[in-house]
């Protein structure tokens, strides 16, 4: 039988963050259909019934909150009830719907996800995406659909715009991305439900991601998120940030390090919460076809980049970087299902250090200090953020000390107790030394914590 109510509001899966007191206000907007007399109640299965009006043998509509709904999922039930017998004539219910906490995903082509959609995470009811096209509805791999968004910076001007929608829904073998893992993890650990919501957009500079552009609205990176996060409540608990590849080209590097902390610090501002968590991912590697002389990337400007990305972790508050050195591709650029996801893993962790007061892992390994022996023969590295001990290894590999430009040739082992690096040379060094890890486009890397946190990449710093 067909409803007397329709309801408009809530869709079900969606996530509204909540507030500091642990709940939410939940807006609803209801048609009557038919010309019937009563008083319509609305509730959430957290709360009472709840009088929002009175039907004067009228079709028309309702809105209204259900106020100080608490964290979890939720039902919300709406009935017509008539005066005179308490009689319940319509009846509908909504759901799930939940009260939690909601995460941008922004930046680039490995936050969208282009993995192979092959052994993915299945999906679990409690983490909810928020699609292209202003869609709430359960997280399934992919998550990003450029096509269908409503603004015109991702779904382009194509032709035949439908076509292509549904030719790409019946065909797509790639796009699995770090969001689905990030929101199980997060909610494995917390109990507390997960909204995603999906802003990423390929091969982006962060030119084009500039705050200054917010004004164009839908037609920039940065005002179609900021009309996102309007469309989802206007508040969210952080983001998460994976970007930095397009801008590794010597007319671009130079400006990434102000143009990041602008971008940062702008979007605190819009969201007006100057501490919003930032967990962002550093470039890893990238495999270029052997003999080829490629414009792009540049690997100096690409470790450019890196070093970058680990200096604005100390420079901003609440900023905390995530290694992805150690993942491996499904392409030249992009990383596989399996790094993503673990990458997804990584980035809970520092989201429940940065936003849940619950630092079950630490940053993983940071240089902390370098202490040279008396005749420089040997070099001694201390580490913060190690999660136990680096897990034990015959020899450490992605250590490049130089002098000048010349690389100084080294062996490095790990400490006895397997939490410190030495580097030993075969004679003196000079003072004027530099000390990189992990430069270049696919270093070979094994240094790792125990829980699997590989050394950042890093330097060149003077030692």
């Amino acid at each position: 039988m067909k409803s007397k109510i329709l309801v408009e509001e809530p869709i079900p899966y969606r996530v509204f963050q909540r507030d500091s007191d642990n709940r939410a206000s939940i807006p609803f907007s209801l048609s009557i259909l038919e010309a019937i007399q009563g008083r319509l109640e609305v509730r959430s299965s957290a709360t009472s019934w709840k009088t929002v009006g009175i039907i004067e043998r009228q079709i028309g509509q309702f809105s209204g909150f259900i106020e100080s709904v608490p964290i979890g999922q939720h039902n919300l039930s709406a009935r017509i009830v008539s005066e005179q017998a308490d009689e319940v004539l319509a009846e509908i219910l909504i759901g799930p719907i939940f009260v939690g906490d909601l995460w941008l995903l922004a930046g680039q082509s490995n936050m969208e996800g282009c993995g192979k959609l092959i052994d993915v995470d299945e999906p679990q009811p409690g983490v909810s995406c928020f699609y292209f096209g202003d869609r709430w509805d359960l997280a399934v791999e992919p998550l990003s659909w450029q096509l269908e968004s409503d603004d015109p910076v991702h779904r382009g001007n194509t032709g035949n715009r439908e076509q292509q929608i549904q030719e790409i829904r019946r065909n797509r073998v790639l796009g699995s991305g770090l969001g689905l893992a990030f929101g199980k993890h997060l909610l494995r650990e917390t109990g507390i439900p997960v909204g995603l919501i999906m802003v990423a957009q390929g091969a982006t500079s962060m030119a084009q991601w500039d705050p200054a552009l917010a004004h164009l609205g839908g037609g920039s990176l940065y005002g179609s998120m900021l009309r996102v996060v309007q469309a989802v409540g206007g508040r969210v608990k952080g983001c998460l940030w994976y970007q930095g590849e397009s801008d590794t080209t010597s007319d671009e590097a130079p400006f990434y390090y102000d143009r990041f902390g602008n971008f940062v610090q702008s979007l605190r501002r819009d969201l007006n919460d100057s501490s919003l968590p930032f967990i962002y991912a550093q470039l890893g590697p990238v495999m270029i076809t052997l003999g080829t002389v490629p414009a792009w990337p540049e690997e100096s400007q690409w470790n450019r980049i890196q070093h970058e990305q680990l200096r604005m972790e100390s420079e901003l508050e609440n900023m905390y970087l995530v290694p992805t050195i150690d993942a491996k591709l499904d392409d030249f650029i992009h990383l596989s299902t399996d790094s993503l996801r673990e990458i997804g893993k990584r980035m809970a962790w520092a989201a429940l250090a940065s936003a849940y007061d619950r630092p079950v892992a630490q940053t993983g390994p940071r240089l902390s200090r370098t202490v040279w022996n008396d005749d420089r023969t040997e070099l001694l590295l201390d580490f913060s953020g190690i999660n136990g001990a680096f897990r034990p290894v015959e020899r450490l590999f992605g250590f490049l000390l130089v002098s000048g430009s010349i690389p100084l040739p080294l062996e490095a082992h790990l400490s006895e107790d397997n939490r410190r690096i030495v580097l030993r040379l075969e004679t003196p060094v000079p003072a004027d030394c530099s000390l990189c890890h992990g430069s270049g486009l696919n270093p070979v890397i094994n240094a790792r914590d125990e829980l699997g946190f590989p050394l950042v990449v890093f330097g060149p710093i003077a030692v």
